[in-house]
C-alpha cells in the first residue's frame, strides 16, 4: 500500500539580495542595561535563524550556555558583572552581544547543516580583569613578573551529519607565550574568529582552556562574549557593485550610444568605455539598451539582445560593438564573471545568412563555422594577466545537431583573470572576407560582477508523524523546498544526503506525478515493517554548483506490518560478508525488484527481476566496506537483509 503524503510546511523568510542569516542578537528585546539568561526556562533564544541553547537552574539562580546582554560596565570586577563585555557593547558599538558561560562544553545545533564564516569575540569583564589582575580565585597572568607562559583559548570543533568532527580552530582571548613580553595580549577588542575551516556542519561544539588550574579544574572564569554570528570577515575584499544597467534608468525601448561625446557610461562599479562620430552618427565600444526586439534582422536592430531581455527577465543590459576592441574599466579587484549573450543582429546573420556574411555551417550545414569572443584581464600597469575564449556560435562538430548559435544568456567565469582593473574584448570568426570580419561584431552583456547565491530554504518539511497507521512507502514533495534568488528554481538538484536510521527508513530522490501533469520531485521513503522509531532526514539543494541543506523528521509510532509467507526464507544471499560477486539464490517467481541501500538510506543499486529465481551482482569491488541493506520486494511483500562489504 502506498500513500501520498503532501508536504506543508510554513514559509520561511527569504534571504534578502546578497545576504545570509546572521545573528546580530538585535531581535531580542531587553530593558536598558539588562540581560537575559534563560530564567524563563526556554532552553535557549533565537537570533538570525539559529538557536543559541541555555540551561537555567531556577533552584539555584544559575545559568550556562548563551545569553544575551547590552551591559556596559566594563571597569567592575567580579562575577556579579559577569554579564558584561570589556568593549562596553556590541561589534560596531551595537547594543545587543552575546555572553557564554562554558561549564564543562557548549554543544550548539544548527536546524539546518550550513558552513558557518565565522564570529566576533571578546573577553567578557569579568574574565579579562581577573586574567589581568587576578583575584581570589584566579592568578594573574603572566604572574607577579610577567614571564608565567599563561593562555586562555577558545576551541571550536565541528560536527558533521554523520556526527563526526570536521575539524576543530582555535582562538587565544589571551597569550603570555611570547619571548618578548611586550607581545603579551589579552583581548578588549572586537576580534574576527573565522569559522569556514569547519566545513558543512550540523552542531558545535564550544570549549574554553587555561593553563590557570586548579583542583576543581580551571581557574579562569570560563566566560567569553561574540557577536555577529555568520557574519562577513572584516578583512574581506570590498566588492565592486554589479554592473548590471539598471541604475541607469533607461526609457523602455531605448539606448544610450554615447552621443552626448561623455565617452563611457557607468553601472555598479564599471565604466562601459565607447566611441560616438557625431559627424556620421556611428559608434562603436558599448551601449546601454532597453530593447526588446529579439526578431527583426538587420543593421537597423543592432540595440538589441536576442533573448529579448536583460538576465533574469531585467529590463537593460549592454551592447558592444566591437572596432578593434570595446574595454569596461573599474578599480583593481577580482571579477567573478559577467553573462553574455548574442546581439539580435548577429544572431540572424549567422543563423541565415545576409547581404554581407553567410550562413553558418553553409547550406548544407557541414562547414566549420564560428564566432567567438576573447576577453582579456587587464591589471592595473596595463599588462595582461590572462585570456578566455568563448564560442557565441559554433560549427565545427562532427554531429551537426550539436552546432549552435547561442540564444540565451550564459555566465562566463572570470575570476582565473586574477587582480585586474579593466576587460578587454576582441570577436573573431571563421566568415571573413577582404576588409576583414564578415559576422557582424556585435555581442551583449550583463551583469558584471554578478556574485551569485545560493539556494535558500523556501518551505520546510515539517515533522513526518503516523499516529494512525503506516504504509510501506511515503512520498514527500520537494519541489517546493528550495528556492534560488538568481536563477530558475528548475535547475535545482535536489539529492538526498544522509538518514541517520537507515534501519528504520531507507529512500531516494525520484521523478513523479500524475498523468497529464508536469513531472515532480518527490522523497520515496520505504519504512521497515514491523518497526518504530525516528529518523532525521537530510536533503539538499544545489544550484550552479552552491548547496544548502535541510533537516526534517520522521516519527513512526505504529509499525508497517506485512506478514512474509514461508517461501521467503528459502532466500539465499551469498557470500556474505562479500567483496566482489554477490549472488541470491532461491527468488520467489512472484519478486519484482531487488533494491542495495548504503549505510545512508540512500538507494544504490535497483534491479528488476522479471521473475528470475536466481540474479547475481558483479563488480561491487568499487563500493565503499560498510553494511548494505539489500531488499526484495514482490507486491506488498518484502524482505530486508544486511549484507557486510568488505
Amino acid at each position: 500500500m502506498k500513500n501520498f503524503y503532501l508536504m506543508a510546511g510554513l514559509w520561511a523568510a527569504l534571504f534578502s539580495a546578497n545576504a545570509q542569516n546572521v545573528a546580530t542578537f538585535e531581535n531580542v528585546e531587553l530593558q536598558t542595561t539588562s540581560f537575559y539568561n534563560g530564567s524563563d526556562g526556554a532552553g535557549g533564544f533565537y537570533s538570525g535563524g539559529f538557536r543559541f541553547p541555555n540551561d537555567y537552574n531556577a533552584d539555584w539562580g544559575s545559568w550556562s550556555g548563551f545569553s544575551v546582554s547590552n551591559m556596559k560596565d566594563s571597569v567592575t570586577a567580579g562575577w556579579q558583572n559577569q554579564y558584561s563585555a570589556i568593549t562596553a557593547g556590541g561589534v560596531n558599538n551595537s547594543e545587543n552581544y552575546a555572553v557564554v558561560f562554558v561549564s564543562g562544553g557548549l554543544y550548539m545545533e544548527l536546524e539546518n547543516p550550513a558552513e558557518i564564516s565565522g564570529v566576533f569575540v571578546t573577553n567578557s569583564t569579568y574574565t579579562y580583569l581577573s586574567m589581568r589582575d587576578g583575584d581570589d580565585f584566579s592568578k594573574k597572568f603572566g604572574g607577579i613578573d610577567g614571564t608565567d607562559p599563561d593562555y586562555f583559548k577558545l576551541i571550536v570543533s565541528g560536527i558533521d551529519i554523520r556526527g563526526n568532527e570536521t575539524a576543530q580552530v582555535e582562538f587565544f582571548l589571551a597569550d603570555f607565550r611570547f619571548e618578548n613580553s611586550e607581545e603579551d595580549y589579552i583581548v578588549n577588542t572586537w576580534e574576527w574568529f573565522d569559522l569556514k575551516t569547519l566545513g558543512v556542519v550540523t552542531a558545535l561544539n564550544f570549549n574554553l582552556e587555561s593553563t590557570d588550574i586548579g583542583a576543581w579544574g580551571m581557574n579562569t572564569p570560563a566566560y567569553f562574549c561574540l557577536d555577529d554570528f555568520n557574519g562577513t570577515d572584516p578583512e574581506s575584499p570590498s566588492l565592486l557593485a554589479e554592473g548590471g544597467m539598471e541604475d541607469l534608468n533607461l526609457d523602455e525601448e531605448s539606448f544610450y550610444n554615447g552621443s552626448d561625446g561623455k565617452g563611457f557610461f557607468t553601472s555598479g562599479g564599471f565604466n562601459f568605455k565607447n566611441s560616438y562620430n557625431a559627424d556620421w552618427g556611428a559608434w562603436s565600444g558599448f551601449a546601454a539598451s532597453s530593447v526588446t526586439d529579439n526578431q527583426t534582422p538587420g543593421w537597423g536592430n543592432q540595440y538589441s539582445a536576442i533573448p529579448g531581455k536583460g538576465v533574469l527577465e531585467s529590463a537593460a543590459y549592454a551592447v558592444s560593438y566591437v572596432s578593434g576592441y570595446s574595454e569596461i574599466e573599474f578599480e583593481p579587484a577580482t571579477v567573478s564573471g559577467l553573462y553574455i549573450a548574442n546581439s539580435t543582429y548577429s544572431y540572424w546573420s549567422m543563423k541565415y545568412g545576409d547581404d554581407f556574411s553567410k550562413k553558418f555551417g553553409g547550406e548544407t550545414g557541414n562547414e566549420p563555422d564560428w564566432f567567438k569572443v576573447t576577453i582579456a584581464g587587464i591589471s592595473e600597469n596595463g599588462d595582461t594577466t590572462g585570456t578566455l575564449d568563448y564560442y557565441l556560435a559554433d560549427y565545427r562538430f562532427e554531429n551537426n545537431q550539436e552546432n549552435y548559435i547561442l540564444d540565451s544568456w550564459e555566465w562566463i567565469d572570470l575570476a582565473s583573470l586574477g587582480h585586474i582593473s579593466a576587460l578587454r574584448f576582441s570577436l573573431s570568426s571563421s566568415d571573413v572576407g577582404a576588409w576583414g570580419m564578415n559576422t557582424p561584431a556585435y555581442f551583449c552583456v550583463d551583469k558584471i560582477n554578478h556574485q551569485d547565491l545560493p539556494p535558500v530554504i523556501k518551505e520546510p518539511v515539517p515533522t513526518i508523524t503516523n499516529e494512525f497507521t503506516s504504509n510501506e512507502v511515503f512520498y514527500v514533495d520537494l519541489d517546493s523546498v528550495f528556492t534560488d534568488p538568481d536563477n530558475p528554481d528548475s535547475e535545482i538538484q535536489i539529492k538526498l544526503e544522509y538518514i541517520d536510521n537507515s534501519d528504520l527508513l531507507t529512500g531516494s530522490v525520484v521523478k513523479g506525478g500524475k498523468q497529464d501533469e508536469p513531472e515532480i520531485t518527490m522523497l520515496a521513503l520505504n519504512v521497515t515493517p514491523g518497526m518504530t522509531g525516528q529518523a532525521v532526514i537530510i536533503i539538499s539543494g544545489t544550484s550552479n554548483g552552491k548547496k544548502v541543506w535541510h533537516s526534517f523528521n520522521v516519527i513512526f509510532s505504529v509499525p508497517v506490518f506485512i506478514p512474509v509467507p514461508e517461501k521467503w526464507d528459502e532466500v539465499n544471499i551469498y557470500p556474505n560478508p562479500v567483496a566482489d560477486v554477490l549472488t541470491i539464490t532461491n527468488i520467489p517467481q512472484s519478486a519484482e525488484k531487488i533494491v542495495i541501500i548504503d549505510s545512508r538510506g540512500v538507494q544504490v543499486i535497483q534491479q528488476n527481476l522479471n521473475r528470475h529465481e536466481q540474479f547475481t551482482f558483479y563488480d561491487l569491488r568499487s563500493f565503499p566496506s560498510g553494511i548494505y541493506i539489500l531488499r526484495i520486494t514482490a507486491g506488498s511483500e518484502i524482505i530486508s537483509r544486511k549484507v557486510l562489504k568488505k
